[in-house]
């Protein structure tokens, strides 16, 4: 088409963001609604528009409760044509199922009233109560939304004075941007993975197209602090606060589309906002809401929540590509249990497989899989293997291989328009340049035989290439992902407990596809749309989709094997689309040991939590060498990844050796050079040696808090909210962290709603300044703030909220105690946050047959409160069944079998009372027959000779004083004690109460002298 500014050929390539918006006020643009309808059955408004050729178009809006609204548009539909099936990332198949599903807790109605020229449409919940107005104008066309919740309507969301952009994408698409209104004050939080040097992006441009991306520098060359690579995952969520900042005001948007998808967030515009869609509908969600817990509920309501995941994966973890036999595999663990460094996952890269064909084990290099397996699994490491899509091709005797050929299984190479010569010519970035890696050759094309692809996994240590050609599963096909998931029956019956998902979009060897993935014009399976019958489309329409499909098949696959009845099954993956978090965990692909990438780390944990995405993380140390090319990562580096890691949720030491690292696990950093350079360390020698000590020690407490992170796992099961939260969903009263704040959110967060920890993300000299370790803490109005001492001292003085810590000390050094700031941490006063003995893998005190009782840690404050999940930790049975009710595709097997604790504290004159009370009671703990309860006393508190206590009652009858000459011995005969008792610790400053576990509810009053 002369003029068109998608060509074809544009249309069947990866195009930068940039390119994307860079002439988009030259597009035609919505101007007038022609008509409208409001379907009062179903609730939904049609509007309905002429083009500029004179032909209809139609917009859809929906409203699946009464906070949120779908819009859809494509300008190549009128109404009829769109489908009342959901999307795979929504929970339910059609928006009538949604919409059963959202009212089970809630019904709402909305209310359409006709004016001159618009027409008004407000919701109101089952109290009758409105809760939002939308104003759809029809000429000019534009749409604004007001929060009716707070007294008086306030306007939160409106569409730009050009709300909708649209263009020829090719013969068969329309490119579409929606541009909304961008107050001055708002901040733009969220994106996902979407890498960049703030969690807050306020003027930045995205593309969101999984990509096979390599140090996170591929298309662009800046590496990971520029958020326009488009980076292995896609999940296009984010929200919007202060935007009205006289209120308690916040907007999300979701944005429901498998093909690339690009964002210009008031780069080229201050005053708006636009998302663009290349291919299919403009799909989005609009939430609204007062706070960020509320939408972030709501959007997982929509999009699902976690699954529950099995305890074990809160541990810790290592991965290595190069630990290439069965002896090397043992001993890593031989050597974390010599160091006495916890370790719960072992996870084995594609050096297990027999030449690399997926599903198997080669039994040379690993003999007897079985007996290592489970001899692993004795000593408490749970092990994986590196799972990757692809079914090589080189052995006609591999079973996978055979039976996918009989089954017609595969991929097929059709092409779209096979006879343009483009369709032969491969796309790829590499170091910020654009390149054909292929040069027009293609094996296989269009030949209607299986599409042959295949993967390359770097060169070995002597310069071989490693690696397989092969096939792809056509897993938009439901009878193809059920015998995928069969595939897995071998590799669980020899021991394997978890999976790695791994080059899952596929990622394809570059020469054999675009952009290291599928050919753009290769026809895949869709099946998008729920319900419908799939489609063969060219796979850059559905570009994120394919891996959404292989998680998918994995997780029903792994649900559904022999011996794994009433089993958590985990997979942590790489690199899907929004709704994969309901099957499995993410890790963020391949990193490497640079500063930035930990720079990073936070903020993308951060926002992937938002996004859903309870399990996330990246390789701890990196998994690539770094820039300087280093055989190992700096010690320096390992400690501040390690230490920071220790409080975010997926957290494995991964690295490559097959000559390119030499180590990476912490107590190599004094024994490889003790075998191999005859005990010289390099300079600073120092350094090298608190590797060990600083990371062993945050490991373990990474341990001894994990009943902190489980009960953050199991509830976000229930409303959606993450492990790691942003500050300001912590605090969300305190507007300074969207002003003169805002920095501290890319560098500090909360574990759960009170434990704040603020890691050091910068390495001590930069650019030749030496900032001595230091780092200033910003701590968050509405509460006040203790300083974390792990109770091993007493207790500092209280630091109000709004208070700027300068210059806290978190240098590196093993000196006196010091070991206990390396991360500083704080927590809310009248916290009360759990603590669990140490082990060396997750339940290895019940295993032993000895019980591991938990202590409820109770901060100084005037009151406070936190609930607690206790189960068995591997089954099903303990999942909540109405957290996915099974009458909407929820697990069968869940049970409810789990015991949920809530605990409350308030002063009252000189008492504190605590309530310990068991409001979900269908799970006893086999040893656990005691816990113990610690108060800790701020320093001002008045001390006599029992403490700052003056009695302990339960149920109303005084608990026993235990005296003694010494805090040990007093603590020694409290563990002994076989009834409730008390002491006071002078040298902490904290009284210990043990209860016995014999009542559903417990009623503690400590008397304050």
């Amino acid at each position: 088409m002369s003029g068109q500014i998608f060509s074809s050929k544009e249309a069947n390539r990866f195009i930068k963001a940039e390119q994307f918006f860079n002439r988009y006020k030259e597009w035609e643009q919505l101007s007038s609604v022609v008509s409208h309808a409001f379907d009062v059955k179903t609730e939904s408004l049609t509007l309905n528009f002429n083009k500029r050729d004179g032909k209809p178009c139609a917009m859809l809006i929906h409203f699946p409760h009464k906070d949120s609204f779908r819009v859809r548009f494509n300008p190549g539909k009128v109404a009829a044509e769109y489908p009342s099936e959901n999307t795979r990332s929504v929970v339910q198949n059609n928006f009538g199922d949604l919409r059963m599903l959202l009212e089970v807790d809630e019904e709402f109605e909305v209310v359409a009233k006709e004016a001159a020229g618009s027409i008004e449409l407000v919701t109101s919940g089952g109290d009758s109560r409105p809760t939002m107005k939308m104003v759809v104008t029809h000429s000019p066309f534009a749409i604004k939304v007001f929060n009716l919740t707070q007294g008086q309507p306030f306007l939160v969301w409106q569409t730009a004075d050009t709300p909708i952009y649209f263009t020829a994408n090719g013969d068969e698409d329309y490119a579409i941007i929606q541009a909304i209104d961008k107050p001055a004050t708002a901040k733009y939080i969220g994106f996902g993975e979407q890498g960049g040097h703030s969690l807050s992006k306020n003027t930045a441009q995205i593309n969101y197209f999984n990509f096979d991306n390599m140090r996170y520098r591929q298309v662009y060359g800046r590496g990971p602090l520029d958020p326009r690579e488009p980076l292995y995952h896609s999940d296009p969520f984010f929200v919007e606060f202060n935007g009205v900042p006289d209120k308690d005001s916040v907007t999300a948007t979701f944005i429901d589309n498998a093909g690339q998808l690009l964002v210009d967030i008031g780069y080229l515009s201050s005053s708006s906002y636009m998302f663009g869609t290349r291919f299919g509908d403009l799909d989005y969600y609009l939430f609204i809401g007062n706070d960020p817990a509320s939408i972030i509920d709501n959007f997982t309501s929509i999009v699902g929540k976690s699954r529950l995941k099995p305890r074990y994966i809160l541990g810790y973890h290592q991965g290595c590509y190069g630990y290439e036999r069965r002896d090397i595999l043992e001993w890593a663990v031989d050597k974390y249990r010599e160091y006495q460094i916890p370790l719960d996952g072992m996870h084995v890269d594609v050096d297990i497989q027999h030449n690399y064909q997926t599903f198997t084990i080669d039994t040379d290099k690993f003999p007897d899989p079985y007996t290592m397996f489970h001899r692993l699994k004795e000593r408490g490491v749970k092990c994986s293997t590196n799972i990757t899509p692809v079914i090589s091709r080189e052995d006609p005797s591999y079973t996978t291989y055979t039976q996918a050929l009989e089954g017609n299984y595969f991929v097929q190479d059709y092409r779209h328009d096979p006879d343009n010569p483009d369709s032969k010519i491969y796309q790829l970035y590499g170091g910020g340049n654009e390149f054909s890696p292929n040069e027009g050759y293609v094996e296989g094309f269009n030949s209607g035989q299986p599409y042959i692809g295949g993967v390359y996994y770097g060169n070995d240590a002597s310069g071989k290439e490693l690696g397989t050609s092969g096939h792809y599963a056509d897993l938009g096909r439901q009878e193809v992902r059920r015998w995928w998931g069969t595939q897995y029956q071998y590799l669980f019956d020899m021991g394997l407990e978890m999976v790695w998902q791994d080059m899952t979009t596929p990622a394809i060897r570059d020469y054999r596809g675009d952009m290291k993935g599928f050919p753009f014009r290769l026809k895949v399976t869709n099946d998008f749309i729920c319900d419908t019958e799939p489609q063969k489309t060219p796979a850059i329409k559905v570009w994120n989709l394919y891996s959404y499909n292989l998680h998918k098949a994995t997780y029903h696959g792994l649900n559904h094997l022999k011996g794994r009845d009433n089993v958590r099954n985990f997979i942590i993956g790489r690199g899907s689309f929004t709704g994969a978090h309901r099957f499995a965990g993410l890790w963020t692909g391949d990193n490497s040991s640079d500063w930035d990438f930990l720079k990073m780390n936070v903020s993308q944990v951060l926002s992937l939590g938002m996004c859903g995405v309870v399990i996330n993380g990246q390789d701890i140390g990196g998994f690539e060498t770094g820039l300087d090319g280093g055989s190992w990562a700096s010690p320096e580096l390992l400690i501040r990844w390690t230490a920071a890691g220790a409080f975010l949720p997926w957290f494995r030491n991964h690295y490559v050796r097959k000559g390119r690292k030499e180590f990476q696990e912490p107590f190599m950093y004094v024994e490889w050079f003790n075998q191999y350079r005859g005990g010289q360390l390099p300079e600073p020698q120092e350094l090298y040696r608190m590797v060990l000590p600083i990371c062993k020690h945050y490991i373990e407490l990474r341990y001894r808090l994990l009943q902190l992170f489980y009960d953050a796992m199991f509830e976000n099961t229930l409303d959606g909210l993450p492990i790691c939260r942003p500050l300001f969903l912590g605090s969300p009263g305190d507007k300074s962290l969207f002003n003169d704040k805002e920095s501290f959110i890319d560098n500090e967060f909360f574990v759960g709603k009170d434990l704040l920890v603020a890691p050091v993300l910068d390495p001590q000299v930069t650019g030749g300044y030496d900032n001595y370790g230091y780092r200033d803490i910003y701590l968050p109005i509405g509460s006040d703030w203790y300083c974390f001492v792990d109770n091993t001292m007493p207790l500092g003085a209280a630091i109000a909220g709004g208070t700027t810590v300068r210059d806290f000390d978190a240098s590196l050094n093993t000196k006196g105690n010091h070991i206990h700031f390396i991360v500083p941490v704080y927590v809310r006063a009248g916290a009360i946050i759990p603590t669990i003995e140490l082990e060396q893998y997750v339940g290895q005190l019940n295993k032993e047959g000895k019980p591991n009782p938990i202590t409820l840690n109770i901060y100084p404050g005037l009151k406070g409160e936190y609930t607690m999940y206790l189960d068995d930790g591997v089954s099903r049975s303990s999942a909540h069944p109405e957290a996915h009710p099974v009458e909407f595709g929820g697990d069968t097997q869940a049970k409810g079998e789990y015991r949920q604790i809530d605990i409350t504290h308030a002063c009252v004159g000189k008492r504190r009372e605590i309530k310990i009370d068991r409001v979900h009671d269908n799970y006893t703990p086999a040893l656990e027959k005691y816990y113990f309860v610690a108060i800790l006393h701020d320093p001002v508190e008045t001390r006599g000779g029992s403490g700052c206590l003056q009695s302990v009652k339960l149920a109303g009858q005084d608990v026993e004083l235990i005296t003694g000459d010494t805090p040990e011995q007093r603590s020694h005969a409290l563990n002994a004690s076989s009834n409730n008792a008390w002491y006071y610790n002078e040298n902490l400053n904290i009284s210990f109460i043990k209860v016995f576990d014999d009542k559903p509810t417990v009623n503690l009053i400590a008397e304050y002298l």
